[in-house]
């Protein structure tokens, strides 16, 4: 495991919406799901993710993620979210220089590991 997915992990395994953040770079990109007819959900920058986590957590929806892939500065996460959700959501959370600075969700597990193997 990579030293980014290590320390992934470990702000997962805090339970901590800080210590998560905290790893995103200040201009980390967001981009959610995109289904047929809507438009696709984006966050710009770190404040932005915080704020759209921080309403789901007050909504109730919790999360055990799970690294279930990684490949080079990518990693593939299954959020293991309740309640559950209607899709598979897999994210992928891409690193540079030690810092988030994508986070890509997809609709199953296989399109989130398929986009870090090309």
């Amino acid at each position: 495991m990579s030293e980014d997915a290590g320390r992934l992990r470990e702000a997962f395994g805090s339970r901590e919406l800080d210590r998560l953040i905290d790893l995103m770079d200040p201009d980390v990109t967001w981009r959610g799901v995109h289904y047929p007819g809507e438009d696709v959900p984006v966050c710009h920058n770190r404040e932005e993710v915080r704020e759209v986590m921080a309403k789901a957590i007050a909504r109730g929806f919790d999360g055990r993620p799970l690294i279930v892939a990684e490949a080079g500065d990518s990693v593939v996460i299954d959020p293991r979210a309740t309640p559950l959700r209607q899709v598979d959501l897999h994210q992928v959370i891409t690193f540079r220089g030690g810092r988030i600075v994508l986070m890509q969700d997809f609709p199953d597990r296989a399109s989130a590991v398929a986009a870090i193997e090309t």
